[in-house]
């Protein structure tokens, strides 16, 4: 891992948050993103994409989660990223969250809006499609080039999700094999979602979504030894800040 808190660090310098996701029909989505992020931002905010009063209870239960009430708050709340889409399931919040002008992540059912935003809104932007919805996005396969051509013309990082993940700004392309078939369980790409956000709030685009992206699958990775193909997301989840020290020792 790149980024480790300094020493000297006070609350919230090293990255406040913002989720917006999750609806009565996709309510796990937002608790998978929940999980990705919480380990590796000081302040965790939340607000459901639609009203949902047990998704709402639900993150009340999470201790390290604020929940609010409108994207009107997060201008005082002074909030370094956010991320949308995770189970938002058509809520049309996107262009009101990136006219915001903050770090932001697009997932999930947000990735269905992008057209519908300019591309100098996007600028600050990661989206992370999986392969059928990077189909939806660009009309091709998620290719090396492709991947690198979609990120040019929407002006934002692409990390494509695949057996092969393939992360681009349109001008530089990374590559990330690790990874197995576990990770084709549902929430695995909220999570990542989520990770890739804590991190963004503190790293720039590529680095945030490198890092995010080896961190979550060499985790999985690990799991396999004791799981096989058969751990879970909470498993995953729980394991990501133990594979995080791991890895910022291994390569300072």
């Amino acid at each position: 891992m790149a980024y480790m808190p300094k020493i000297d660090s006070h609350k919230g310098e090293n990255g406040k948050i913002l989720i917006v996701g999750g609806s009565p029909r996709y309510h796990g989505s937002a608790l998978f993103a929940i999980e990705g992020a919480k380990r590796f931002a000081d302040i965790v905010y939340f607000m459901p994409a639609k009203p949902c009063p047990y998704l709402i209870q639900a993150v009340k239960n999470i201790p390290e989660v604020i929940v609010i009430a409108s994207l009107d708050d997060v201008e005082k709340l002074g909030v370094d990223a956010i991320l949308y889409g995770p189970g938002s399931d058509g809520a049309g919040l996107l262009k009101e969250i990136v006219k915001m002008g903050k770090k932001t992540v697009i997932d999930g059912d947000g990735l269905k809006e992008i057209r519908e935003v300019s591309k100098e809104l996007l600028a600050n932007s990661i989206i992370t499609p999986h392969e059928g919805e990077f189909k939806m996005l660009s009309g091709k396969v998620g290719s090396e080039e492709n991947v690198k051509e979609l990120a040019n013309e929407l002006g934002c990082v692409v990390v494509k999700k695949g057996k092969q993940d393939i992360i681009s700004n349109g001008k530089e392309v990374l590559f990330n094999d690790y990874g197995n078939p576990g990770l084709t369980k549902g929430g695995s790409g909220d999570m990542l979602a989520g990770l890739i956000t804590a991190l963004f709030a503190k790293m720039e685009a590529m680095e945030a979504s490198k890092e995010g992206v080896e961190l979550l699958t060499r985790t999985a990775d690990k799991l396999v030894f004791k799981k096989g193909f058969y751990y879970t997301m909470e498993e995953v989840a729980n394991k990501l800040a133990e594979n995080a020290v791991e890895m910022w020792w291994n390569e300072r």
